[in-house]
């Protein structure tokens, strides 16, 4: 602070002494810019005197923050006598100053004062020099509008990319390569020009939508941000996993020094599972009561993804089952097979006599419930459940006939044995 307030005073005594009105006129020739820590700047300053004579001429530089004089005496420089009129007294000189830039200077524009000394007055004028920093780009965000991207979907990927230095970026390239395997040892000029050309679903999993994939934006200046956004389709054949693709970023900062770099990002490809109920078989298909029948449930994973944890419920009057089958893979069949006891339906005597006798199959269907449960990759539980009908059949029993031929035979023998008795009674009367 006390610098400050010394350098302030000091150019408010200067500025008590100069002229209104220059007559002298300057032009400064700077660097483009400089950089922190720069020493030894060459700063070229002539001055034109446009009218009158003036004696000990002398060209001072009020230097501000930042810098300073390379050595001693090099922030000042003699001019001598100039006159507009007299040709022994040239009216333009050639002032050579050398300074030093702070290694804590920061981005930005600084005025440098120049102040005129002569005999009969004193004069001000100023030029600016230009003070670059570090050129730092990065990508700041990645955003997909899928996350993550199923197998087989079209998805945006935004990727924005932000200045972080304290340079202006003239002008950047934004160029996605989605298949680093292939793409790889491509320079970054060859990967745009692969980037235009049409490349076979065979051998990439990640597909350009439009064959476009070089974004150009101008002018970012610091702190500033630009998007680039790629239209990209996956495809159906997919694996579920990550996937790395990389970013070229090509850039030409306010220096004019061109450079690039490559970053890479990252894209979530995971397939969800899809499992439905492709058919049901009994054995036998329609089962007597008081057996064993065998049911297979299969189920077929229709998704993009692997099923984890399947589980089939079997839920009746009959009692509750469960098998279990695990994984399955996406295209994958897979069945649940469950052995039941049908139970035997209890017919009413006279029913069950008529039944048999009319050889009519007496059946019954019971209701079944079928409920399947399975993951997805993450763990997220899902599942649905279908109705279906288990038709059964009462078995024919031949032991009614003989049971029935046993009851005819003997009401033949008691009627012969009754007919018999009369017969014989008749014959003892007469």
């Amino acid at each position: 602070m006390k610098k400050v307030f010394a350098l302030w005073v000091t150019f408010v005594f200067l500025t008590s002494f100069v002229s209104a009105e220059s007559p002298f006129k300057i032009i400064a020739t700077v660097p483009p810019f400089v950089r922190p820590g720069d020493e030894n700047v060459t700063i070229q300053v002539t001055v034109t005197l446009e009218s009158g004579e003036y004696d000990d001429v002398e060209v001072e530089l009020i230097l501000p923050r930042f810098f300073s004089a390379s050595k001693q005496g090099s922030d000042t420089f003699h001019l001598g006598d100039m006159s507009t009129t007299d040709i022994l007294k040239p009216p333009i000189g050639a002032c050579v100053f050398q300074v030093d830039v702070s290694p804590d200077a920061v981005y930005g524009d600084y005025v440098v004062q120049t102040y005129i000394r002569t005999k009969s007055g004193s004069f001000l004028d100023s030029f600016t020099i230009h003070v670059v920093g570090q050129t730092l780009i990065e990508i700041t965000q990645v955003v997909s509008s899928e996350e993550p991207v199923e197998p087989g979907h079209d998805f945006q990927i935004d990727i924005t990319v932000k200045n972080v230095g304290s340079n202006a970026v003239k002008w950047i390239k934004v160029i996605l390569v989605p298949n680093p395997g292939i793409q790889g040892d491509m320079s970054v000029q060859s990967a745009s020009q692969l980037s235009q050309m049409t490349t076979s679903q065979e051998t990439t999993v990640i597909i350009p939508i439009s064959s476009d994939l070089e974004r150009v934006f101008k002018e970012i200046l610091p702190g500033r941000s630009v998007t680039a956004s790629y239209a990209l389709s996956v495809g159906a054949d997919a694996e579920s996993r990550n996937y790395a693709m990389t970013v070229s970023l090509v850039y030409q900062d306010e220096t004019g020094m061109v450079s690039t770099e490559t970053r890479t990002i990252g894209i979530k490809i995971q397939g969800k599972p899809r499992l439905e109920l492709q058919g049901i078989e009994v054995d036998p298909p329609v089962p007597y009561q008081g057996e064993e029948a065998v049911i297979s449930i299969t189920l077929e994973n229709n998704g993009t993804g692997d099923a984890r944890s399947v589980r089939v419920d079997l839920n009746s009057v009959l009692g509750k089952y469960t098998s279990f089958i695990g994984t399955m893979k996406r295209n994958e069949n897979n069945a649940a097979v469950f052995k039941i006891l049908i139970p035997e339906d209890q017919e009413k005597f006279p029913e069950n006599i008529m039944n048999n006798l009319l050889n009519r199959t007496q059946t019954h269907t019971y209701d079944l419930t079928i409920q399947v449960y399975y993951e997805d990759a993450d763990g997220n539980p899902k599942g649905f459940a279908e109705g279906w009908d288990l038709m059964t059949r009462a078995k024919y029993e031949k032991t009614i006939f003989y049971v029935l031929g046993g009851a005819v035979l003997l009401l033949i023998i008691a009627v012969w044995r009754l007919q018999s008795r009369r017969q014989l009674k008749a014959l003892e009367e007469e």
